[in-house]
């Protein structure tokens, strides 16, 4: 790698062509245009699951195998488990061990961080097996 290009990679790195712009932006791994998911609404909780068979710019299948997402269930299990210490370490901090303030403010964020995490970890996973290419378009 130059050292160009590697200055270019950490200037912006939710810039198109990154695998952050695709994980942020819920789109198509491999042509950074096609959404991920249906409804663009995270809380819309009927619709939370509901992706596209296919990317509808590039052709990219989604479904790439009877129980791929299996992968994102762990994703999900390590980002939940990271929120969860950062709450209780806060709510420590202030509160100390009173139980009452530490299940209250957990389950309250993990109740609303649910669906972005949810999407996010399908994002993420489906990230780690297609690499971006600028000319599916």
């Amino acid at each position: 790698m130059t050292m160009n290009k590697f200055r270019s990679l950490f200037s912006n790195p939710f810039k198109k062509g990154t695998k952050l712009y695709s994980i942020f932006k819920l789109k198509c791994p491999k042509c950074h245009e096609g959404d991920l998911f249906l409804n663009k609404n995270p809380y819309n909780l009927k619709d939370l699951d509901k992706m596209p068979k296919r990317c509808v710019v590039c052709g990219e299948d989604f479904y790439r195998e009877t129980g791929f997402y299996y992968g994102a269930m762990m994703i999900s299990h390590a980002t939940t488990t990271l929120i969860a210490v950062i709450v209780h370490l806060t709510v420590f901090h202030f509160y100390g061990w009173a139980i009452a303030p530490n299940l209250i403010s957990l389950l309250t964020i993990l109740i609303f961080s649910f669906p972005l995490v949810f999407r996010s970890s399908r994002a993420i996973w489906l990230n780690v097996f297609v690499k971006y290419d600028p000319t599916k378009k």
